[in-house]
Order: C-alpha cells, then structure tokens, then sequence
C-alpha cells in the first residue's frame, strides 16, 4: 500500500511543480487581487485532476536527488511557461502605459493590480484582457494545453523546452503592444504638430492650456471608441503570442 500511495504522492508533487507559476501567472486566476488561499486551491485541484488521468508517469524508483533534480526541472519549465501566459497581460499594460502618455493621462494612477501602480488606461484594458480571457474560457483550454504538452515535453525533460522561442515570443509581445497603441501615438503626434503651427502663428496665445483639455477629452473619447476592437485585435492575437497553446 505504501508503494503506490508514495509514488501517486510523488507524482502529485512534480504536476504542482509545473503548474504551481502556471496558476500563479495566469490572466484572470493570478491576478493580485485574488486571494493566495483561492490561487492555491486552484493549483492543488488542477494538479489532482491532472494527476489522476494516467498520462503523466513518474518512475518510483527515482533516487532522491534525481526526484530533486526533476522537481527543479519541473519548477522552471513551468516558470517559463507562466511566463508566456503574463506577457498576455502585460502587452496590455504597456500599451495602456503608452496611450495614457499619449492622451495625457500618465499621472493619473489607478488602483495597484499588480506590484505598483499602474495608469488608468493600464488598469481599464489589464482588467477588461483578463474579463475576456475568462469569459471565453482561456483557462479551461490552458489546462488542456498543458496535458497535451506532457507529450512533448515529458516530466524533467529540460532540454526539450526552447528557449530561443521564448525570448521571440516576449519580443514580439512587446512589439505588438507597441502596435496597438500605435493609432493614439499618431493622434499624440498630429495633436503636437498642429499645436506648434498655431502657437508659431500665435505666439501670444498660451495653446498648451487651450490645448490639454481637448488632448485629454479627445483622447478619453477615442479609447472609449476603440478599446473593444483594440481588444478584438489582442485575443486573435493572445494563442499566437504563447506559443505551446
């Protein structure tokens, strides 16, 4: 009795290895404002449920610095995955940071989701992303994803992750986030151009005061317009950006 239960125990603990910065990551159920109890009730339940389908095997007869080495294994690859799931998020982010300095909205603060705080713009599309995620069932499909993924990359097998296709994905997230808040950099740009011929034919006229309010309120205006197709854009984009999905 005491095999199995030790190795369906060992077994349970390399699946929490991998999916623990997973759970902890993902859009929606690893945002900060979630409670730590709720995460890890989710972790350990998922891995349960993982645990028991007979696909992932894990040999009892490991030594303990081997089982070690591959809870350490297990623990970076699903660090790098993790990873690959926040960039979703953080592309978002960086593009909500650049639109609220394009709009002239960049102190304005919102409420610190994550680590510190972030612009408003930053929070309304990080939160609005991580709505759409969940409402369309991101996470049931990342779990799915993860069970195929034991196929190609088996328990311990570090080697078989590719770095090189990490790093590309997280540049091109940054890229792409770039791109989505690329329109408002225009409107920032042409705002600014236009600001200089008036204030050269004026001199006397202070443009920069008759000028923020229709920056801001433009600027509000066209985010309320755009977010949804700018969010349209960014989920046909989110299984590209993971790549393993």
């Amino acid at each position: 009795m005491a095999g199995p239960l030790a190795g369906w125990l060992g077994l349970y603990m390399v699946v929490i290895a991998r999916l623990s910065f997973v759970v902890f990551l993902m859009p929606g159920l690893g945002e900060q404002a979630i409670p730590v109890q709720m995460r890890l009730v989710v972790l350990l339940s998922i891995s349960m449920a993982l645990a028991t389908t007979g696909v992932i095997g894990v040999p009892v007869t490991w030594p303990l610095s081997s089982y070690a080495a591959v809870l350490f294994s297990e623990l970076t690859i699903g660090f790098c995955l993790g990873v690959t799931l926040r960039v979703t998020i953080w592309m978002l982010s960086i593009a909500g940071t650049i639109i609220s300095q394009s709009i002239g909205l960049s102190q304005l603060l919102g409420v610190a989701m994550e680590h510190e705080a972030q612009t408003m713009a930053a929070n309304l599309l990080s939160l609005a992303g991580a709505a759409v995620l969940l409402s369309a069932d991101f996470h049931i499909s990342v779990v799915a994803a993860l069970l195929r993924l034991y196929g190609e990359i088996p328990v311990g097998a570090l080697w078989s992750l590719d770095m090189r296709m990490l790093v590309d994905q997280c540049f091109s997230a940054i890229g792409f986030a770039v791109l989505l808040a690329w329109p408002f950099v225009a409107v920032n740009l042409l705002y600014n151009i236009c600001l200089g011929f008036i204030n050269k034919a004026l001199p006397q006229l202070m443009v920069a005061f008759v000028g923020a309010p229709l920056l801001i309120g433009g600027g509000m205006l066209f985010l309320a317009l755009s977010i949804i197709g700018l969010l349209v854009v960014w989920k046909e984009r989110v299984i590209d950006v993971v790549g393993w999905m």
